[in-house]
């Protein structure tokens, strides 16, 4: 039972952190920055999906679609204005993008306060699944985040501004000359990023609260993915994602609850120390 258990939550968890994982490995992929305000796009969505359900009486999947679509533009609109007049800057991103989410933090506090926002359930009642009683809102975060990066992978191989995003990837320079503009698929990649991470955001939130400082929490787990499965690898990220899942779940049914969150404090130590490179990712040359 216990192993069915830590199956099933270890497949919610892994597909929860594989849609916000997924838009930080592209970012640095494409734009080659790292954005420490990427969490902050995960706050903004659950908020957003409380305002428009609690405030606006919207449809909850109505407000989760309107949220992500919103947050989407806020991250184009961090990269033009933060991001793209240093780009070439690294140092000065990771401060800007960080100043981004602290200040992010302090305005959702001076409006919402430091208590924890609750959403009611999407989705109502349980399941059960190979013998574990599961929330069907669990459910359909499970599904929702498994087919939107589906979706997201179709998209990179078939669609034609997906194929500019994997150009621009490979080869900023050799992509213009063949008509793509980087400038732009950068600002849109940032946008399909933040998107994700606030449709996870608001997905989450009935499940885990609302509060002010849950950008954090994002962020940690997506590094510690990214630097498992392999800086700039999307599949490496995937992987990363449900194998920390895994270990998280595990931990927590068989060790501790409260130890689950030293897994990815633990598993960046022990890869950089052993793989640097992650699991799918290259190694890095000066």
């Amino acid at each position: 039972m216990i192993f069915m258990e830590i199956l099933v939550f270890g497949l919610f968890k892994g597909a929860i952190y594989a849609l916000i994982a997924v838009g930080f490995t592209l970012i640095f992929g494409v734009a080659r920055v790292i954005n420490l305000g990427h969490g902050t796009f995960y706050m903004l969505g659950a908020y957003l999906t409380y305002v428009f359900i609690a405030y606006a009486g919207l449809n909850p999947f109505l407000s989760l679609a309107i949220s992500a679509i919103v947050v989407g533009f806020v991250g184009v609109s961090m990269d033009y204005i933060l991001i793209r007049p240093m780009r070439e800057m690294g140092a000065y991103v990771t401060v800007v993008t960080l100043a981004f989410a602290l200040l992010s933090q302090y305005i959702i506090f001076a409006i919402f306060g430091s208590r924890a926002r609750n959403i009611p359930d999407f989705v109502t009642g349980n399941v059960v699944v190979f013998g574990v009683n599961v929330a069907n809102q669990r459910l359909f975060v499970l599904f929702l985040a498994t087919a939107t990066i589906i979706a997201f992978g179709l998209f990179l191989k078939n669609a034609r501004f997906g194929k500019a995003i994997r150009a621009v990837a490979q080869n900023p320079d050799a992509s213009q000359l063949m008509g793509v503009e980087p400038g732009k698929v950068f600002a849109i990649t940032v946008g399909i990023a933040a998107s994700m991470a606030g449709l996870a955001g608001g997905a989450i939130s009935p499940i885990w609260n609302v509060e002010p400082t849950m950008w954090l929490f994002p962020l940690i787990k997506a590094f510690s993915i990214v630097v498992l499965g392999g800086i700039g690898s999307l599949p490496g990220s995937i992987i990363g994602a449900f194998i920390l899942g895994f270990a998280e779940t595990a931990t927590a049914f068989l060790i501790s609850n409260y130890l689950q969150n030293m897994v990815s404090l633990i598993i960046i130590v022990l890869v950089l120390l052993i793989k640097p490179s992650g699991l799918m990712g290259r190694t890095l040359r000066h």
